[in-house]
């Protein structure tokens, strides 16, 4: 399959609810509970029909499209460690700037020792993982971007760790296990004071996982930001979609309040200006306690909350030659 096939497919290709994405209502009941109460959860052959979404053919025609890659998107680990992308990537001269492109005789050479590939961000690169990530925004309202997972037999391309966005992993070829343990904390976010403990949870210190799965074609495991978990291809290869979930969190509103809250002299005054003497800073607290319930009941306030809230997800526009015969 060519590039220009794998962008054809998405320009005539149809939104998909996620009923038909996971067409057993049993399992899709269970995933919607697991994501109520935030806990692991594995559905067994739960897209059927994988292979109608992603192939490892597409996989190995994304990666010869050497110009595209850069060593921030297409990534090479072995046992843990990142492989130096000095190998893997030519640098390119041009009068304007330098650019990066995949030496895949390089690539080739590493993965003969057994090294993983991730590709990162690749849900615009393909038909049908973009419209996985459609179906998943249109059912959650987040923001999903999606890493491809290559893994060879024996080798890990991470130790245990816990994601700071919720994952929902697709398997597309070959097998693998995976074991999911207990929460270390609850709601990470994209921060160092949480990004830094990501790989704290050494063997001895662990209890038993909460779910120890081979990971076949066309099965999905949900794990919830904050829960430990590793995978490691037992036998052939291994490739996997993980989509990262992310959703309007607290710190969304204050962003928002921040930006609204310019407006307001009080915000933008020097705090030694509103000041008293008798308990200066208990005075200016409750000062700026008003200011912000009369922030919470501002309608263009509302408004724009509820606005954001539900443009949250990213968007998927398409472009065309001619937009007048788009659906």
């Amino acid at each position: 399959m060519i590039y220009s096939e794998i962008f054809g497919k998405f320009r005539q290709g149809s939104k998909v609810q996620v009923e038909e994405l996971i067409r057993d209502n049993a399992l899709l009941e269970e995933l919607q509970t697991a994501r109520r109460e935030r806990k692991p959860w594995l559905g067994k052959g739960a897209v059927a029909n994988i292979a109608s979404y992603f192939t490892v053919e597409e996989f190995e025609a994304l990666v010869n499209q050497a110009g595209i890659w850069s060593p921030d998107r297409l990534q090479v680990f072995l046992d843990h460690e990142p492989v130096p992308p000095g190998g893997l990537f030519h640098t390119l001269q041009s009068p304007k700037s330098q650019k990066h492109e995949l030496n895949p005789a390089g690539l080739q050479q590493t993965l003969a020792h057994g090294s993983s590939v991730v590709l990162n961000d690749i849900c615009g690169l393909s038909a049908g993982v973009m419209e996985i990530r459609e179906t998943l925004a249109d059912w959650t309202g987040g923001k999903l971007d999606c890493n491809l997972y290559f893994s060879q037999k024996d080798h890990q391309a991470f130790p245990v760790h816990y994601d700071v966005h919720d994952v929902l992993a697709f398997q597309v070829e070959g097998k693998k296990h995976w074991q999911v343990f207990e929460q270390a904390i609850e709601y990470p976010i994209n921060h160092p004071a949480f990004k830094n403990r990501k790989q704290m949870n050494p063997e001895g210190s662990r209890n038993a996982p909460l779910l120890d799965f081979e990971f076949e074609p066309g099965d999905l495991v949900y794990i919830p930001s904050g829960y430990f978990h590793h995978a490691t291809c037992r036998d052939g290869m291994s490739i996997h979609l993980a989509f990262g979930l992310v959703e309007m969190i607290g710190m969304d509103v204050i962003s928002l309040a921040f930006e609204m809250a310019m407006r307001e002299e009080f915000f933008r005054a020097p705090v030694n200006a509103v000041l008293r003497e008798k308990d200066p800073v208990d005075f200016y607290l409750r000062k700026w306690a008003k200011q912000i319930k009369d922030l919470s009941g501002d309608p263009e306030f509302k408004r724009q909350l509820e606005a954001n809230l539900k443009g949250f997800r990213y968007g998927a526009g398409r472009f065309s030659l001619n937009p007048a015969k788009e659906p």
